[in-house]
């Protein structure tokens, strides 16, 4: 066979269906290979299959196919499909937790505004009001309410500006009253240091203190 592969694993079978081959020919070649699995196998238990696709990803129609075909055998199953490359569902999250959100708008107070990914706010959250990041928050504007980065659960997220109006720092489950810690001022950012706390320092320190974001700040 040229254009499919199977191969036996302990719990069941692998089939490969290259991606430079002619799908048509590969349904044909598997459908000749099922057949013989069947001939050699009379049992009534389950054969799982797991499909690999290599480069490609399987459209719906094809996916729908390549399960009609196994399921003509009576107890085939295929387990699941995988491929060496991600879908467009997968790289349109991956890239929107990625993203740079430039929020030029006035949150007001009573309003909760949460954005995949880093925000820089050029715009002013009001007291009450709550900007949230997926990863970092970077204050250009005015802040008198809610900063909260890495929400829910990034413990690497930084919130870096002029933070000393702002009524509360969060990062991921941590907050930080602004008015108790009469240190925060001028350009700093905060993060959550090794024990779990968050701390502030100079921007300058950046570097120092967080070298794989400073190295893609500078890569941006």
């Amino acid at each position: 066979m040229e254009n499919v592969f199977l191969r036996g694993r302990n719990d069941g079978y692998e089939i490969e269906i290259p991606a430079e081959r002619n799908f048509e020919a590969s349904l044909q070649e598997l459908a000749t290979l099922l057949e013989k699995v069947r001939a050699e196998d009379q049992s009534t238990r389950e054969i799982h299959f797991k499909v690999r696709t290599g480069q490609r990803i399987l459209t719906a129609d094809q996916r729908q196919r390549l399960n009609d075909l196994v399921g003509r055998f009576d107890h085939f199953q295929i387990l699941e499909v995988t491929a060496d490359v991600m879908d467009q569902q997968t790289v349109a999250a991956l890239l929107k937790t990625k993203a740079f959100h430039f929020v030029p708008q006035v949150i007001r107070s009573g309003q909760e505004v949460f954005y995949e990914g880093d925000v820089v706010l050029l715009g002013s959250v009001h007291q009450g009001a709550t900007l949230m990041a997926s990863r970092n928050i970077y204050v250009v504007g005015n802040v008198q309410g809610i900063l909260h980065a890495g929400f829910p659960d990034n413990s690497d997220a930084i919130i870096a500006g002029d933070l000393k109006q702002a009524a509360q720092l969060r990062i991921s489950d941590l907050v930080e009253i602004v008015a108790d810690r009469p240190e925060i001022s001028g350009q700093q950012f905060s993060y959550i240091n090794d024990l779990h706390n968050l701390a502030t320092a100079k921007l300058t320190d950046l570097k120092k203190i967080k070298p794989k974001l400073f190295q893609q700040l500078e890569e941006q």
